[in-house]
């Protein structure tokens, strides 16, 4: 049940589909995203999160996130996973529009239900 709502977020995720992200989430969704290469970031709330997925997903022509391992346990999730995208614009963190850019991170997911409650993203 769990590692199907993870796919389905995944999915959606690579497909751009917003909507279909935030129907996997729950209403005060925390969402993270600490990286060593650039600024962290941290979202409440669906609304947030949507706002956030939308302006990102512009800045890349091309992206896709792969599941590599997942561990579940009672209400969390620990993932492994690979990033890769092709930067549309000149990004904060040096990327020029044009670069690929390949993140290998690990991905904690907490669940209320069978949402996810919380994100928080490592690369």
């Amino acid at each position: 049940m769990h590692e199907d709502i993870i796919n389905r977020y995944i999915q959606s995720y690579n497909d751009r589909d917003i909507e279909g992200m935030l129907d996997c989430v729950t209403e005060d969704v925390i969402f993270e995203n600490i990286s060593n290469a650039s600024q962290s970031m941290r979202l409440e709330g669906r609304e947030q999160m949507g706002e956030v997925a939308r302006l990102s997903g512009n800045a890349f022509s091309y992206r896709r996130q792969r599941l590599i391992s997942i561990v579940v346990g009672e209400g969390k999730a620990a993932a492994e996973i690979e990033f890769e995208g092709k930067a549309a614009v000149d990004l904060p963190n040096g990327v020029r529009a044009g670069e690929t850019v390949k993140i290998r991170g690990a991905s904690f997911f907490e669940f209320r239900g069978r949402l996810l409650s919380r994100i928080a993203d490592y690369s």
